[in-house]
């Protein structure tokens, strides 16, 4: 019976393992984490989800359409009417008994000369290409806004990172104390201290959380559930490959784009409007019929619209057009003055805050460093208290911090010189007129 049962017990195993393989295996399969999300997927994301960059696109899709449609002559208008009907008399209302009633039916059509036509599909052309020039400034804007939106967390979340460990290392102090008190290696006024110092590295944490929330609230916006991934690698926000003194920058920048095209339509208006001078004439072919005693008649005619007061009208319009051009001319320049001046005091800026950033990281991280191992060193001596090794460090992670601010101050600059300026200028094709 001996081998009988071990067999029975060995096929009870083998059934109970493979019944263990075929439940594990009709589990579902676990979600692998999501990939860390870089910047320029964050970017490609946004884009692709932008009402506003659409909106732009219908617009300028509309204007196309009104373009081609107000190019066109105006539709010939059917006129239908009755001339001459008696009121009075034996002929009272009659159609056909008096010779002077004339059934009329005829069209009439307003001719526009071609000049005029074609500017008005040049007018609505550049409205299009304005509708396309908002396009690209709403799409550097919003690149510029996800990209210091994406900076922002990632520096939030570095910053946590550091107040985390102060944090931890004030908490390892404090409960520490009471030894140190009884063995005489520290004062009691280190506990005080020492609890102020970790409210105030908690309360920064919380300032920090806020920055991180702000960011996500932003990046959600534009990325939807995605925002939630973890963040990749930053960028290298000390290079920008380009030269920001080069006037192309300037003339191709997103807003004296858009408002080149509004300039270009003022002078437009100007040229309709001296157009206008010249009136729109219309002619008209009628056929009248009347009783059948009577022959039946045919008319022709043309009607001009006489400009008796030019001065005060079609001159006071163009004189408005050329002031409204002379004021889009004005514009533009302020504009290209102080587009021009802001790339520049921006590259300043964020050509500082570079050279900061390494003269302190060069000059103090290794001071603060050689500080805590020094102070690691005569506490191990027993000739300093914990308490001074923490604020070493306590130090340290204060510099950290102050090259993480200047960090993320160079990466917004960064942010808006590449995304508004220097990817507009590469996209905008060679001849662009400002």
């Amino acid at each position: 019976m001996g081998p009988v049962l071990s067999i029975i017990n060995r096929r009870g195993a083998v059934n109970a393992i493979t019944s263990l393989c075929l439940a594990l295996a009709t589990l579902p399969l676990q979600a692998e984490p999501a990939s860390p999300l870089s910047l320029e997927e964050a970017l490609g994301i946004a884009q692709a989800n932008a009402p506003a960059l659409n909106a732009a696109a219908l617009g300028a899709q509309a204007s196309r359409h009104i373009a081609i449609a107000a190019s066109q002559q105006s539709d010939p208008v059917l006129r239908a009417g009755v001339d001459n009907l008696p009121i009075s008399g034996p002929e009272r209302l009659s159609l056909g008994r008096d010779f002077m009633t004339m059934r009329r039916i005829g069209v009439m059509q307003e001719y526009v000369s071609s000049g005029k036509r074609l500017l008005i599909r040049e007018r609505n052309e550049l409205e299009a290409s304005r509708q396309d020039a908002l396009g690209r400034k709403l799409a550097a804007n919003l690149r510029r806004d996800v990209a210091i939106a994406w900076l922002d967390r990632f520096y939030a979340v570095k910053s946590r990172e550091f107040l985390k460990t102060l944090a931890a290392e004030l908490e390892v102090q404090l409960r520490t104390l009471d030894s140190q008190l009884r063995a005489g290696k520290a004062t009691a006024i280190e506990f005080p201290i020492t609890s102020a110092a970790l409210l105030q590295t908690w309360d920064r944490m919380l300032v920090i959380d806020k920055q991180e929330r702000l960011a996500h609230i932003v990046l959600a916006r534009w990325l939807g559930e995605e925002a939630n991934r973890t963040l990749g690698t930053p960028p290298n926000i000390e290079e920008l490959l380009a030269d920001l003194a080069s006037p192309d920058i300037v003339s191709a920048s997103p807003s004296l784009l858009e408002h080149s095209r509004e300039l270009d339509i003022a002078k437009t208006e100007l040229a309709i409007a001296e157009k206008n001078k010249q009136p729109n004439w219309s002619w008209e072919v009628a056929y009248q019929q009347r009783g059948s005693a009577y022959s039946n008649m045919v008319s022709v005619g043309i009607s001009v619209p006489l400009p008796v007061n030019a001065s005060e009208r079609q001159d006071r319009e163009i004189a408005a057009r050329r002031s409204q051009l002379e004021q889009a001319q004005e514009l533009h320049e302020n504009l290209r003055r102080e587009i021009q001046a802001g790339v520049a005091s921006n590259h300043a800026e964020w050509q500082s805050l570079i050279e900061r950033r390494k003269r302190l990281a060069g000059a103090l991280l290794p001071l603060a460093r050689q500080r805590v191992d020094l102070s690691l060193a005569s506490y191990r001596t027993g000739q300093s208290s914990l308490a001074t090794v923490l604020e070493a460090r306590r130090a340290e992670v204060e510099i950290h911090l102050q090259l993480l601010d200047l960090e993320r101050e160079t990466a917004r600059l960064w942010a808006e010189l590449r995304y508004v300026y220097l990817e507009t200028a590469k996209a905008v094709a060679p001849g662009a007129r400002p």
